[in-house]
């Protein structure tokens, strides 16, 4: 076991408090302090003086802790927790992934839904953008498709575009997918995955070092890059902009001594800069699975096998599947916000909160909420005009 403390049920209220007394701290504090004073329990547990005399403790984090302890254990929370069904695994618990306690600031503690990533199987981290092109949609499906058969875990953020269509890919051919999430474990971010979120619930997880009830705040999702490619061997990167969020876990992977690959694209396509980019600049190129799946096998070596169940379709590229008849062109000017949907998605295809704002924005329809959207874009789908993958509406 790592660390000096059991994990009984005792112990285990000491690290939730710990745990919760962490969005007060410094990222690397808990873990550090935990430590040094030999467990949760005994930061629980230590005088003011005991405090005042640790140099590493600023005098915020002194205050911060000397609150929580007058606060007390938190009892009336770990029922509801147990309830939702949500896990809790802290830096010296024998469950705590190991790949995090290598990386810098590790989470001092995860909260989680399903399971947590296996140590044994390889994983990949698949990241691009959220509002993907078809290209991009249809090479997320492909590789997350293509791992799952090969036995490979996805590792992802569980965003609109991308991120869910690979994971959504890969747990509709039988493999196993985990998001880490930038909110806490028991609050579903974009809406529009709920579905996703709860398969992964059943074949994978979701985990979150914020504790529940934390809602998504933009200031939540670079922390969270860092345990996407911390969780995994190899990140690859499926359609970035030039400048996007992409790039933040790219260099937290790199950091890490992670391989990245990247999709190559069109050297005119905005969509494509950023992953043109990363080729340019030494990142492996990713023009099929098994340029993926080799590397993987020759990181991991004989110590940890995947757990693949069947070999990967041998010369299958992307899906290729004729598009459906475009039914979108029956929308006349009477129904002028049909037309407007389908005017924003062909430029630009998004999740459904994306859409609202791009609507707004443009000063029509000024009265329009996310019910009104959603009950447009369920027909449309029912229609076959739209389809919606990982939380992504595109026209088809």
């Amino acid at each position: 076991m790592h660390g000096t403390e059991k994990n009984s049920k005792t112990d285990r209220i000491y690290k939730m408090w710990l745990a919760l007394l962490s969005e007060g701290l410094r990222a690397d504090t808990p873990v550090i302090l935990s430590e040094m004073m030999g467990g949760a329990r005994a930061v629980f547990e230590a005088t003011e003086k005991k405090l005042e005399a640790c140099p590493y403790l600023t005098e915020k984090e002194k205050a911060e802790i000397i609150a929580g302890q007058k606060r007390g254990l938190p009892f009336d929370k770990t029922e509801n927790w147990e309830k939702l069904g949500i896990g809790f695994a802290a830096y010296d618990d024998e469950e705590y992934p190991a790949r995090l306690r290598t990386v810098t600031a590790p989470p001092y503690a995860l909260w989680y839904r399903g399971s947590l990533p296996p140590e044994e199987t390889g994983c990949v981290g698949i990241i691009g953008a959220r509002s993907c092109s078809d290209y991009g949609r249809r090479s997320a499906e492909y590789f997350g498709r293509e791992l799952a058969v090969a036995g490979i875990v996805v590792i992802s953020g569980m965003a609109a575009g991308v991120d869910g269509i690979s994971q959504g890919a890969c747990l509709r051919s039988g493999g196993k997918s985990y998001g880490v999430l930038g909110s806490g474990p028991d609050v579903i971010y974009p809406r529009s995955n709920g579905g996703l979120y709860h398969e992964l619930i059943k074949n994978g997880g979701v985990l979150s070092e914020f504790v529940p009830g934390t809602p998504a705040m933009a200031a939540n999702f670079p922390r969270r890059n860092r345990i996407i490619s911390a969780l995994s061997d190899i990140i690859l990167v499926i359609e970035a902009r030039a400048r996007s969020g992409t790039s933040i876990t790219v260099n937290f992977a790199l950091e890490q001594g992670r391989d990245v690959y990247a999709l190559p694209g069109r050297v005119d396509d905005p969509l494509s800069a950023g992953c043109n980019r990363l080729i340019k600049d030494g990142a492996g190129v990713a023009c099929c699975a098994e340029d993926i799946i080799e590397e993987l096998k020759a990181r991991l070596g004989s110590g940890r096998l995947l757990s693949g169940r069947k070999e990967v379709h041998s010369g299958t590229k992307f899906d290729d599947t004729p598009a459906p008849t475009r039914k979108h062109s029956a929308y006349g000017s009477e129904n002028n916000l049909r037309q407007k949907m389908i005017r924003e998605l062909m430029q630009d295809p998004c999740d459904a909160d994306g859409l609202l704002m791009k609507i707004r924005d443009s000063g029509d329809f000024a009265d329009l909420n996310i019910q009104m959207l959603m009950s447009e874009l369920t027909g449309m789908e029912i229609e076959g005009a739209l389809a919606c993958r990982g939380g992504c509406y595109f026209v088809i």
